[in-house]
């Protein structure tokens, strides 16, 4: 105590003699963290030490006398609630009363969580307040700039005052993001962690530091990941001030799901006039649901509203619904040319992830809508010529440890071109996998014959509408007139013999059966028809099973050979294999089973002179089990695969560097030989090919049919006469390339896998533009002649895209039909990158379908409406 006494009357003493600023240099001695000695202080650090000279003398004075009064055993408050760290690269001074310290260059001062990084921080530790700015380079650009950070607000700015203990400050040139914004601000007061008041700011989604727009503000107040209140304010384009402007606006920013107003766009088409589209309600319900009710409402009547809602739970299910109705008025009301449309969709998207359940699965694909409704509607050139929906809603579940297995599903078909549908409600099946009820659990080697003995059981249940059904008559049809329903089940009991290598035996025995709700029975009334007589079918209603066994064998043999050519070892082609796989199987059914005349009926056709047998269960949805004739029939096949290996270039070594190239992927010929029919014994002749060359580059698909027998002389059937004839084939052939095929210097495809990724470029509305330019162009070819009468079609497509510049995307799609000599669908589409806003010019030139669509647009979605877009609808379709 005394001797701490004596030092700091000694410091008084010398203080009164000794200016101290003198003092501090040639006493002053620091070591940071690594351990770099300091010694001089700054210029502005020496300048503020002079100018706080008398109020150091004082502090001094102050400080003994402090020291004399207290009791030495009294433990003095911590001036902060917790440790304070600080370094620098430079200089680090205190002043004597050792409650200021001064950091240049690179310095860092962290408390708690808040952590500042700055050229220069000055630290005052009693008033807990902090300043910081950063400094110019030689070329004028700022440096070191003050970084800030509190949690998981940080922010950057030229000049900083902090106060750690009531959390105010006051920033100068400040930069911080806000949910994809940028906020920038001259001066900004930060009242607490939420709220901060603006002045001369800059609202932007350009991440330049100079945007290229931005929102003028002359003043503002910002809540954190809430919102931005300001006062007047005006839009800014590449420093113009533009006469677009209001006295006060909300952006509102969060990162959590929040309700609030969907805005319309404007716009005007040549068949419904002036519109106003996509304005309503979006509901936030909660984290998991939301949902936005929109509608779209026309000068001349129309209207039409859209209800969506997407709804997620994390490692369970996804999904999203869709549902729209339009009413849609057309030409001048009490004229010849006007009418009224209704339309509605109903697109359901439902995907279970896969480890919610391992043994439960549920999904749903749903595309339902009137036939009109894309074509009325619709502004998608896709959306507009797909003819054909579909839908699914399916359902499974397996049982752990067991071999059984429940499969329920919706389907829908619809052809919107011809307005017919087909539904499927419900389709049920319950199957069990293949057991061995003679084979020890675990057993897999040192089978017996009958260890090999397999069971299993499968069967379906379905409903469904008849074929040829209109949209129209859906709603009134009949479960008992318009629909067909049934069950099926059978119990197949297979096994196997190797008789030798490739030489496998396999015995069969099937039982099948079958229920349906209603039978027919057909007879000859003279009287039908005006009296020349017609068949009367009459419907009796009730269940009705019909069952039939079956017993087969089938004897098989698969070989595979191997052919090599081998070429010099100066080719660059090192050797060619070919691998052919020759099938040949025998199978007999015995005639055995359920005797026919069982399910099968005759009446007296007196036109035709003959009785004439049906089947009591004709026009159901499975075919009619009966008794098993006598067949037997002989099956050919044989697939061909050719491949070359290619020495590489850069080969030197001499370890034969091989690269696998496909010639020839897949080359089938099939044919079968029927042994208990009296003519016509041989099938058609099947043919079918595949390939990729050119580096993958080119890919050839082809098909063919030749049937073996002649024509009669009318050209309308066979008869048993050989006479080869080309009855259909097809050919498709699609090429592909790239600028980046070109360039050695990507990595592009090489040739060895066999991925077939699908090629986003295709897309008309995929933009990169990082590739200079890509095109594609598909070719369909197609011969069919069963009869004399010959039909030959083809189709070309060509898609593509290039770079005028870095900046600027060109990409088209266009084809031909041969047949009609007309072009298809044709668009093209126009692209311009911005940086932060982004030109688009989509046009449909001739056609049905005749439009365009100009738009200039804020590439962010928080600022999406602002843009400038002009357009033209298609024209008016005639129906």
């Amino acid at each position: 105590m005394q001797l701490k006494l004596l030092q700091k009357v000694f410091i008084l003493f010398i203080g009164t003699i000794i200016p101290l600023n003198i003092f501090a240099v040639e006493n002053f001695n620091y070591k940071n963290s690594n351990d770099k000695l300091h010694a001089n202080f700054s210029s502005y650090a020496l300048e503020k030490i002079l100018k706080e000279d008398v109020r150091l003398r004082r502090d001094t004075i102050e400080l003994v006398q402090d020291s004399l009064a207290v009791d030495s055993t009294q433990e003095k408050k911590p001036i902060f609630e917790t440790v304070v760290q600080y370094n620098c690269d430079d200089t680090i001074i205190f002043s004597l009363t050792g409650q200021q310290v001064f950091l240049t260059k690179n310095a860092f001062v962290k408390y708690g969580q808040t952590e500042l990084k700055a050229y220069y921080i000055e630290l005052d530790l009693e008033k807990k307040q902090a300043y910081a700015y950063g400094i110019q380079d030689s070329t004028g650009n700022y440096v070191f700039t003050p970084e800030f950070k509190d949690g998981s607000e940080e922010f950057t700015c030229k000049e900083l005052k902090y106060n750690f203990d009531t959390g105010k400050g006051l920033v100068n040139e400040v930069i911080t993001e806000q949910e994809g914004g940028f906020v920038h601000s001259q001066i900004t007061k930060k009242i607490d962690d939420k709220v901060f008041y603006l002045r001369n700011g800059k609202y932007t989604t350009c991440d330049h530091e100079h945007p290229h727009f931005y929102v003028k503000m002359t003043k503002a107040k910002m809540i954190k990941d809430d919102k931005i209140v300001s006062g007047p304010l005006h839009l800014v384009l590449e420093d113009v001030p533009l006469p677009i402007g209001l006295p006060f606006a909300l952006f509102p920013f969060s990162s959590t799901y929040t309700s609030g107003i969907i805005i319309p766009s404007y716009g005007e088409e040549q068949r419904r006039g002036f519109n106003l589209r996509g304005g309503g309600y979006y509901w936030a319900i909660n984290d998991y649901l939301d949902l936005s009710v929109t509608g779209d409402i026309f000068s001349n009547g129309s209207w039409g509203t859209y209800v969506q809602s997407k709804y997620k739970n994390r490692y369970r299910y996804s999904g999203t619904l869709q549902t729209e109705y339009h009413f849609n008025k057309y030409g001048d009301k009490g004229l010849p040319d006007y009418y009224e449309t209704t339309d509605f969709a109903i697109r359901w998207n439902h995907s279970q992830d896969a480890k919610a359940n391992p043994y439960r699965t549920f999904s749903a694909s749903v595309n339902v809508s009137t036939s009109n409704n894309d074509r009325n509607n619709s502004t998608s050139i896709r959306e507009i010529t797909n003819n054909q929906k579909q839908s699914s809603i399916t359902y499974s579940k397996k049982w752990a440890d067991s071999p059984f297995s429940l499969n329920a599903s919706l389907r829908h078909s619809q052809n919107s071109r011809d307005t017919t549908i087909a539904l499927t409600l419900p389709s049920m099946s319950l199957n069990m996998t293949q057991v061995y009820p003679f084979r020890k659990k675990g057993k897999s080697s040192n089978l017996r014959w009958y260890d090999k003995v397999g069971i299993s059981y499968s069967s379906k249940l379905e409903n469904r509408t008849k074929s040829g059904m209109k949209e129209s008559d859906l709603m009134s049809s009949s479960l008992q007139k318009d629909w067909v329903n049934g069950y099926e089940h059978s119990i197949p009991i297979t096994t196997n013999f190797k008789l030798a290598k490739d030489l496998t035996l396999s015995p069969t025995l099937n039982y099948r059966g079958v229920l349906y709700t209603r039978s027919i029975r057909k007879s000859w009334d003279p009287d039908a028809d005006g009296g020349d007589g017609d068949v009367r079918i009459d419907t009796i209603q009730g269940f009705r099973y019909a069952h039939n066994y079956s017993t087969g064998a089938s004897l098989s043999l698969s070989p595979k050979i191997y052919g090599m050519y081998t070429f010099k070892e100066t080719s660059k082609v090192a050797a060619i294999r070919h691998v052919m796989t020759p099938s040949v199987s025998v199978s007999y059914t015995p005639e055995i089973g359920v005797p026919r005349s069982k399910y099968y009926r005759t009446y007296y056709d007196p036109n035709k002179e003959k009785d004439v047998e049906y089947s009591i269960f004709e026009g159901g949805i499975y075919s009619t089990p009966t008794g098993a004739q006598e067949s037997g029939s002989i099956n050919l096949s044989l697939d061909n695969n050719i491949e070359a290996k290619i020495r590489t270039a850069n080969d030197t070594t001499g370890l034969e560097d091989m690269k696998k190239v496909k010639i020839l992927e897949s080359l089938k010929f099939s044919t079968s030989y029927n042994m208990f029919a009296d003519s016509l014994n041989w099938s058609n002749i099947r043919m079918s090919g595949r390939t990729k060359i050119f580096n993958k580059k080119l890919d050839l698909k082809f098909n063919g049919t030749v049937d073996p027998y002649k024509l009669n002389v009318n050209g309308t059937s066979r008869i048993d006469e050989f006479g080869p004839r080309l009855t259909q084939a097809s050919i498709d052939v699609g090429f592909s390339l790239s600028s980046k095929d070109l360039n050695p210097n990507t990595n592009g495809d090489s040739g060895d896998s066999d991925d077939d990724q699908p090629e986003k470029w295709r897309d008309p509305r995929y933009v990169d533009f990082d590739i200079p330019w890509s095109f594609s162009i598909d070719y369909g070819w197609t011969y069919s002649k069963p009869t004399n009468r010959k039909n030959i079609s083809q189709n070309l497509g060509i898609n593509g895209q290039f770079s005028l510049t870095p900046k600027w995307k060109v990409s088209f799609s266009s084809g031909y039909d041969f047949d009609e000599n007309e072009v298809t669908a044709t668009q093209f589409t126009i692209t311009r990158d911005l940086h932060c806003w982004k030109m688009s010019f989509n046009a449909i030139p001739f056609g049905t379908y005749q439009s365009y669509n100009f738009i200039i647009n804020v590439d962010s979605s928080i600022l999406q409406d602002l843009k400038y877009e002009k357009k033209q609808a298609w024209q008016d379709v005639q129906f």
